[in-house]
């Protein structure tokens, strides 16, 4: 498939996705997670793999210059904004998957004790997110990126705003399976919890779920727009 867009056109994209990620990240954090309003929680997780097949779709036009295929995946991708996106993103899943399930490797842990005080508790999760960047960033490129390309291979064949619709309608679909799966919920019952939390606060829900997706759309379309009349 084509790769015709300079990772310069897209990064204001890329910059956005990784803030909203980095954002979901925190609220892992269990006292942000108390500031946040009912539902908000929930329309995070269920955003984030639209968010993630969109950002798939975008990225695998970019053209990030001549290097040898020998090279991994991690050192081909030069782009800052990029990493930042899939890194949190990437950093965001294994934050569910660990909690949920309970999962520690010692000090690899991404819930700190609480008999902890507030202040080393946010250290304990800051060394764990941020202080591990790196090997989450080799994590995204070996596994995610490679499957979003696959996935999102079809739809970079089709219009723009067709293909970009269609990755947050099978990113919305996948992220209901994976994340009932993750969070051992079955998936009926998991369709029912974020169907009560729209129903509960719908503003709130269906604004959050809005931003997170429909707003890097508009963006990604915009940039992709400017870079073809350039």
């Amino acid at each position: 498939m084509r790769r015709d867009i300079a990772p310069a056109v897209t990064a204001p994209y890329f910059v956005v996705v990784a803030l909203i990620h980095a954002f979901a990240v925190a609220t892992r954090f269990d006292l942000v997670a108390a500031k946040l309003p009912p539902g908000a929680a929930t329309a995070l997780m269920v955003g984030q793999f639209p968010l993630l097949l969109l950002s798939g779709y975008f990225e695998g036009r970019l053209d990030y210059g001549a290097m040898p295929a020998s090279f991994p995946l991690w050192m081909r991708i030069k782009s800052r904004p990029v990493k930042l996106a899939f890194t949190f993103a990437f950093m965001y899943l294994t934050c569910v998957a660990l909690q949920t399930w309970h999962v520690s490797i010692g000090p690899i842990d991404p819930t700190p004790p609480a008999r902890f005080p507030p202040n080393t508790r946010a250290m304990w999760f800051a060394m764990f997110t941020a202080g591990m960047f790196f090997p989450f960033y080799l994590a995204a490129t070996s596994l995610l990126i490679p499957v979003l390309r696959f996935i999102t291979r079809p739809l970079r064949a089709l219009p723009q705003l067709v293909g970009g619709l269609l990755a947050l309608v099978i990113g919305g679909g996948l992220g209901v399976v994976v994340f009932a799966a993750v969070t051992s919920t079955k998936l009926g019952a998991f369709v029912a919890e974020i169907q009560a939390t729209i129903q509960a606060d719908p503003r709130i829900a269906l604004g959050v779920m809005a931003v997170m997706t429909l707003g890097p759309l508009a963006l990604g379309l915009v940039l992709d727009r400017v870079k073809s009349k350039a």
